[in-house]
């Protein structure tokens, strides 16, 4: 919403809005933008501002004082879909970019690549893109990139965000269980994209990730070209590299192989396999509309990535951003006479169910497998602090050495019998062999991580004696601002 915000004052028009979590990236976007926002909904702010156009977000429902004024005096409204739909799809070619996973870094690097080929496209974007600072991007150019999200678009339409983006070229890169505080299960969450690849017309294109379980089913549901990714896909990787730079691997597109045997090479400095499929899905569209692969290898050499998506956010990020260093350089680099504190690399990242989880850890553990793990995790989302995924977080946790669990966010807020346990989660990874500690909240983790790692006296096992030699890593997962834990962090080891 804060990016659709700042594009929408770009374009013209007086902006202002409420939101009681805006914080990090998004509150500095708002500011760099000059748009008053209030951190309550107190009714009287849309009485003073006289909008022409109130656009409600999906968490907003019935009995929020601000909504009940809009309705109660009949002030124009709408979701945020049908304002992407009517401001900035009229005319142009959608690329709409869905998935239960990989959404936001592959419309990320796809619209910089689109960008740096000069096609001066339209993007919406679910997070800030490193490259250009922002989260959106407003060019003339025929294609507009938008990040098409499963959740429902308002109280009023529970049908999700991207049934209203009029794909012209529909892209779905992973359909796995998520959001079951929505759908319930997996079959209804596929139902949902069938639905999606009905919409994509006949002139249009569906790339699809041939690697995941339930893309290829959703063939038979379309009438649009398809293009797959990944193994046996029309575009699939070869020869892959894990190194501390990042990644590289050949680019075989199929279509072309199979009568010139085309082999490209791309490097990119997103690390884990989850960002491969990711670089294959934007690789998939740019070729399609006929990106060069000269520029279309540019452009994935150059991108450097999203916040919160495997961020460091210490030691320094400019450091990492503008000499190219690496976790193993950045490691090298503070961690001069080997003391505790200043042997610490800290990463910001989004990972909240089972699979993101695994994919976040798995990425730190191919790319520096030397190197100490700390996951520290915050059950926030609503199928994550929802017993759902209860039973299936274990293996997701294995890459880590050590392993902290915050309780639920605002679980009174939740049915005692829905909701998830972080000390059943805690006796199950100790269990199968990962230590780790279920604490109440950040200030209860910090202080743990204070007192037993910064000690050389105290020894977590193996842990602390290997900590001595090779850099820590902690990558906190969340997806809010957890009680500002980055920068206690940050505070704790600078």
């Amino acid at each position: 919403m804060a990016n659709l915000a700042c594009l929408l004052k770009q374009k013209g028009c007086l902006v202002s809005g409420s939101d009681l979590d805006t914080f990090g990236p998004s509150a500095v976007l708002l500011k760099k933008y000059d748009i008053t926002y209030f951190k309550d909904h107190h009714p009287g702010h849309i009485k003073k501002f006289r909008p022409d156009m109130v656009v409600i977000g999906n968490a907003m429902s019935r009995g929020n004082p601000s909504l009940e004024y809009v309705l109660n005096n009949q002030i124009p409204y709408c979701s945020m879909p049908e304002i992407i739909k009517t401001e900035l799809l009229s005319g142009r070619k959608p690329i709409v970019i869905t998935g239960t996973s990989g959404k936001t870094t592959t419309t990320a690097l796809l619209t910089w690549i689109l960008y740096k080929a000069g096609l001066k496209p339209t993007a919406l974007v679910g997070g800030i893109m490193n490259n250009l600072n922002s989260g959106f991007i407003s060019g003339n150019g025929q294609y507009v990139i938008i990040e098409g999200d499963e959740y429902n678009s308002s109280f009023y339409d529970l049908s999700p965000k991207f049934m209203h983006y009029q794909p012209y070229i529909g892209v779905i890169n992973n359909i796995r269980a998520d959001h079951l505080d929505i759908y319930g299960n997996i079959e209804n969450i596929l139902s949902t994209f069938k639905k999606f690849v009905n919409i994509i017309p006949s002139n249009g294109s569906l790339i699809l990730n041939k690697s995941n379980q339930y893309t290829p089913n959703l063939t038979n549901s379309s009438r649009a070209k398809v293009t797959t990714f990944g193994k046996n896909g029309n575009i699939e990787p070869k020869n892959i590299h894990y190194h501390e730079n990042g990644l590289s691997f050949d680019l075989i597109s199929g279509s072309r192989s199979k009568a010139s045997g085309e082999i490209k090479t791309v490097t990119s400095r997103l690390l884990g396999q989850h960002n491969i499929e990711n670089i294959l899905a934007a690789s998939a569209i740019a070729l399609n509309i006929g990106i060069s692969f000269k520029k279309l290898a540019e452009g994935i050499k150059t991108f450097e990535g999203v916040k919160r998506r495997l961020e460091i956010i210490h030691p320094v990020r400019s450091l990492a951003r503008a000499k190219g260093a690496s976790l193993k350089d950045l490691g090298k680099a503070t961690s001069c006479g080997m003391n505790q504190k200043n042997n610490t690399i800290i990463i910001d990242d989004f990972a909240h169910n089972p699979d993101k989880v695994l994919a976040s850890l798995s990425a730190l553990r191919s790319h520096f497998p030397k190197h100490q793990i700390v996951a520290i995790f915050e059950p926030r989302t609503g199928s994550s602090r929802r017993n759902f995924f209860q039973d299936t977080y274990t293996p997701s946790f294995k890459p880590a050495d050590l392993v902290y669990v915050a309780e639920p966010y605002k679980k009174s807020a939740l049915n005692k019998k829905e909701v998830f346990s972080s000390k059943k989660l805690v006796s199950d990874l100790n269990k199968d062999g990962t230590e780790a500690y279920a604490l109440k909240n950040a200030d209860a983790i910090i202080a743990h991580i204070k007192t037993n790692l910064l000690k050389p006296t105290v020894s977590f096992r193996s842990f602390q004696r290997r900590r001595k030699t090779f850099p820590t890593i902690f990558c906190v997962m969340t997806s809010g601002d957890f009680d500002g834990i980055h920068k206690k962090l940050v505070s704790l080891f600078s």
